[in-house]
């Protein structure tokens, strides 16, 4: 059976849904049945396979929207912006220690979700009363994470581009400091940080083949020796596949391609080791 994902309206994550034999292309717009409630959403890719255990299948589109279903947008959009009021102003006077970020209400009207950051738990039963007496329908307090919240709320990166959570990633996946350590990436944490306060997630889009590249060449410290001369190396420059090697104030460019593994170890090529030695000639000849 056909697999459909689909961003739900004033969401960015993908949710996977069962086409139910409906003829639809990428960006069509889709009343959808999830385990949610019923949505208005965007088709964002179509699979014609069953996924893998770790893509869940919850839901089924119900049939693409019309011109009627479209109506009823602005009254939707107006119930959110109400709902948005009202909540910020209980908040504020509960003396609540949440941030709103977004209400969302479902496409009939069955429940709407109050989206806010936090920075524990907050004790929000009285709130959800209050506001399900004035809504008189089904109230949802969902906590999210800054990540979540930065998604939402959208905006640039410092590359002058939409934000990869909003524009690109399906789901966030873990993004550490070595990642940035093993790019020679300044570790500044205003540049290697997003909108969101945590590290870019762009960090980990070339990781890999950063990762391999420096496997391939010596750590700095490692040691080559040449005609009894030590050069150690002294700094990887990854993105060019090159080294520097240091003997006292005399320095050298070696690429990648000039050294191989040989017993365990990393030996230089002959043809590294005659530019080594014509470096060091030139350097006694002006001395």
């Amino acid at each position: 059976m056909d697999i459909t994902g689909v961003k739900l309206r004033c969401s960015q994550q993908v949710y996977y849904v069962y086409t139910n034999n409906l003829f639809v292309r990428r960006n069509s717009l889709c009343v959808v049945e999830t385990e949610h409630g019923i949505d208005l959403g965007r088709v964002f890719k179509k699979l014609t396979f069953m996924p893998d255990d770790s893509i869940k299948v919850n839901g089924k589109l119900i049939r693409l929207a019309t011109q009627e279903d479209l109506s009823l947008l602005p009254q939707i959009e107006a119930l959110e912006d109400r709902a948005f009021a009202v909540c910020k102003e209980k908040i504020i006077e509960k003396k609540l220690e949440m941030k709103l970020v977004m209400v969302k209400s479902l496409f009939d009207k069955t429940k709407i979700i109050f989206y806010f950051v936090a920075d524990g738990r907050i004790d929000f039963r009285e709130l959800v009363r209050d506001l399900a007496s004035v809504f008189r329908t089904r109230i949802e307090m969902r906590q999210i994470g800054v990540r979540d919240e930065a998604r939402m709320c959208g905006g640039y990166g410092t590359c002058g581009r939409q934000l990869c959570c909003v524009n690109l990633k399906e789901e966030f996946e873990p993004v550490s400091i070595k990642m940035a350590k093993d790019q020679n990436m300044n570790l500044h944490s205003l540049k290697i940080s997003g909108m969101c306060g945590r590290l870019l997630c762009c960090l980990g889009y070339e990781y890999h083949i950063y990762r391999e590249i420096n496997e391939s060449l010596p750590s700095p410290g490692f040691q080559f020796i040449v005609n009894n001369i030590p050069f150690v190396v002294e700094a990887i420059d990854s993105l060019k596949e090159s080294l520097i090697l240091k003997h006292n104030s005399h320095t050298v460019a070696i690429h990648r391609d000039d050294i191989h593994r040989q017993n365990g170890t990393f030996v230089l090529s002959d043809a590294a080791i005659e530019k080594i030695k014509h470096s060091l000639e030139i350097v006694t000849e002006e001395v």
